[in-house]
């Protein structure tokens, strides 16, 4: 298969793995919000369930990208190096620490320590528990 062909349909396939992802968060946010009830489903599938999907989607979405960054990876060289310059080393410097920030933003949220929230008789934000 040549290259533009590949890299044509893994761009498609990213795009409906992004739009499924979007649309099931959406879904997750909006349509089944927490405490919607224990009956409330789309299509038959519970907000738990939709997170499965969501969550497997968000997988499938993490390795095209790897493969699409696999399949450029040469380009990717080529522009971190770019010509000989005094300016080149600089390049790969910053590219290294912004590839550094990015894993260690998206890592965050797993590395957190999970906590527990009381589930008293608040209703929202700024609940006082006094009148």
């Amino acid at each position: 298969m040549k290259k533009a062909v590949q890299n044509y349909w893994l761009d498609v396939i990213a795009f409906i793995e992004f739009a499924f992802l979007t649309s099931t968060g959406i879904l997750i946010q909006y349509s089944l919000p927490e405490r919607s009830g224990r009956g409330s489903t789309v299509w038959g599938m519970s907000r738990h369930e939709w997170g499965d999907v969501h969550f497997y989607v968000a997988i499938s979405l993490f390795v095209t990208l790897a493969l699409h960054i696999v399949l450029h990876w040469k380009w990717i060289v080529n522009i971190t190096q770019g010509h000989g310059s005094e300016a080149s080393g600089r390049r790969l410097l910053l590219g290294i620490l912004a590839l550094l920030v990015v894993v260690l933003l998206a890592s965050a949220p797993v590395m957190a320590p999970v906590e527990s929230v009381e589930t008293g008789g608040g209703h929202g934000f700024g609940h006082s528990g006094g009148r």
